[in-house]
Formats: C-alpha cells, sequence, structure tokens
C-alpha cells in the first residue's frame, strides 16, 4: 500500500512502470474507483481543502516502480523549470477524461459493465496477441473486476460466461482475452 487510507499526502508521485488503484472504503467494503497507469501522476489530492474519503491506494500489478517526489521540491523545479507544467497538467487532464470517460458506467446491467470495464482495461494495459485479440495482464482477476464494477464475483463469473457464449471474449480465464 502506497498511501493509507487516512493519510494526507506530502508527495507527488509517478508511475515508472506497473498499474495501481484507488481503493475507497464504503460501508465496509472496498470498491476500486479508478486507476493509475504506467506514466501517470498521482498525489494531487495534496494541494486540496477538502476531506478525503477514507481511501488507498495500491499496487495490483505483479510488481511496480514508483517515484516518490514531495510537493515542495515539485513546485521548486516547477518555478525554475516553468515548461514542466504543460507536462503535468497534461497528464492530470488526461487521468480525469479517462475517469470521466468510464464514469456513468455504473448504470450499465452487470454484463455491459463488465465488458465496457474490459475495453477500457484492454485499451490502457492489455496486450496485442500474435492472433490479434486483446489479453488483458494476469493480474486483472474477477476479484479486481468486481471491485472496479461494485458487483460481486459470483456476478462477473456469470457476466464472463455470457460473454464468452457470445463469442466476445475467447477466454474467461486469467489471463482474460477478448476477441
Amino acid at each position: 500500500m502506497i498511501v493509507d487510507e487516512y493519510e494526507k499526502t506530502a508527495n507527488f508521485y509517478y508511475i515508472v512502470e506497473g498499474v495501481i488503484c484507488v481503493e475507497i472504503l464504503n460501508d465496509e467494503k472496498r470498491y476500486i474507483s479508478s486507476f493509475i497507469f504506467e506514466n501517470d501522476f498521482f498525489g494531487l489530492d495534496s494541494f486540496s481543502t477538502f476531506k478525503q474519503k477514507a481511501h488507498s491506494i495500491r499496487v495490483i500489478s505483479d510488481n511496480a516502480t514508483i517515484f516518490s517526489l514531495p510537493k515542495e521540491t515539485l513546485l521548486d523545479t516547477l518555478n525554475e523549470q516553468p515548461q514542466y507544467y504543460e507536462l503535468l497538467l497534461t497528464n492530470f487532464a488526461d487521468i480525469f477524461q479517462r475517469h470521466y470517460g468510464y464514469f456513468d458506467f455504473l448504470h450499465l446491467p452487470t454484463t455491459e459493465r463488465i465488458k465496457t470495464a474490459l475495453s477500457y482495461l484492454s485499451e490502457h494495459i492489455g496486450y496485442l496477441t500474435h492472433d490479434e485479440h486483446f489479453e488483458l495482464p494476469s493480474f486483472i482477476t474477477q476479484e479486481i473486476l468486481s471491485k472496479f464494477c461494485r458487483t460481486s464475483q459470483s456476478r462477473v463469473s456469470v457476466s464472463l460466461s455470457e460473454l464468452e457464449k457470445t463469442g466476445w471474449l475467447l477466454k474467461k480465464k486469467v489471463p482474460i482475452t477478448i476477441k
């Protein structure tokens, strides 16, 4: 875990490699509110005056390399090298756009929600196979999908079976493969 649920970070972070997620604790249950991918910054909340929700930031890939940069060092660097403002703002704008792109998918029926989540994840972290299918990393499991789609693992399993029967999925087991 990188940031615990009650800590207000004094640092900015940059993901060199790996995938992490933001988990929100809601009614004693954790759900994934977003994924943060390679080449993304996070820690913008260090500037926020709003009270944070109980959350944690957790590595879900097999390993990750993350740089930590104290907020004051970042601000000093930006003042000395203002050309980096655009890089940072572009990165945060891209993260927000990704987040808002799937924000309303929770209103979809479960199978469509799973399909949307798999499409989103394959676009950002999927591997194109030799046969030109998308294969998701092995850390994208039914548990991860259930937390992100806010449903039970059994519902995820049923939805994956339905998507496999329709031919949209080639393989419903890890690593999940999209046709």
